[in-house]
């Protein structure tokens, strides 16, 4: 599957090819190219949409993503 990832801040966005859809793999693509001020990020998904929120540590959204099968 490939995920679309945005991040408000600096607007950045790019696409990455997954095999399978957990946070560890979704936050390690986030850290490695979404330059975020912090490690300690949220995420939410909804599967009857295939969108997903990123916020941080105050619960601020900085960002989202979503599935493409």
């Amino acid at each position: 599957m490939t995920v679309n990832f945005n991040i408000f801040k600096g607007n950045i966005s790019w696409n990455a090819l997954i095999h399978q859809l957990n946070s560890d793999i979704l936050l390690r693509h986030i850290l490695m190219k979404g330059n975020v001020d912090t490690i300690d990020l949220k995420l939410s998904y909804c599967e009857e949409t295939g969108k997903g929120k990123i916020t941080n540590k105050n619960n601020q959204l900085i960002g989202d993503f979503s599935t493409y099968f």
